[in-house]
């Protein structure tokens, strides 16, 4: 069995924000925020995968705390969950004033990878967490999955109802 630490499936990058990123309230725009929330973590899927993969799922999405100009926000994604050809991965933004030195909590999320090429499928494995908060997601996994799966039902019956008129 393959095991894999999730350590060695991290990505942490760090951004400024620059007037270009705010919005009229003077604030991080959302938008620009979920940008870098997608784009870089899928690196992770892409990593394990070494194939192209897509984005099927932005769940759980929390803004915690505005962002400002004169702060910096660091992006902290992790692998959390491995499926056939589904990677699940843990999204954690916090952010630090410039000015003062202080830090908070700005956005948490996760998001779902699938592998494009439908013949790959992921080994069987195991995933190590270290911290305390890597072991809960890694352990509250299941129920993630879980939750997707009733979904689904009732994801389809509003796509049988939307009209592309």
């Amino acid at each position: 069995m393959t095991k894999y630490n999730i350590h060695d499936y991290r990505i942490i990058t760090t951004h400024r924000i620059l007037n270009r990123d705010l919005n009229e309230h003077q604030t991080l725009f959302g938008g620009r925020l979920l940008e870098i929330v997608d784009a870089e973590p899928s690196i992770i899927a892409s990593h394990l995968s070494l194939r192209k993969v897509a984005t099927v799922g932005m769940e759980d999405i929390h803004f915690y705390h505005p962002f400002g100009l004169h702060d910096a926000l660091t992006m902290t994604a992790y692998l959390t969950g491995l499926g056939n050809r589904s990677a699940e991965v843990f999204v954690k933004v916090t952010g630090q004033s410039l000015e003062t030195g202080e830090r908070f909590l700005g956005y948490t999320g996760f998001n779902t990878y699938v592998v494009v090429d439908k013949n790959f499928s992921f080994p069987a494995f195991e995933l190590i967490g270290e911290t305390d908060e890597e072991r809960y997601l890694l352990s509250t996994y299941q129920e993630r999955v879980a939750k997707r799966k009733l979904a689904r039902p009732e994801n389809q019956a509003l796509l049988d109802h939307i009209s592309l008129d």
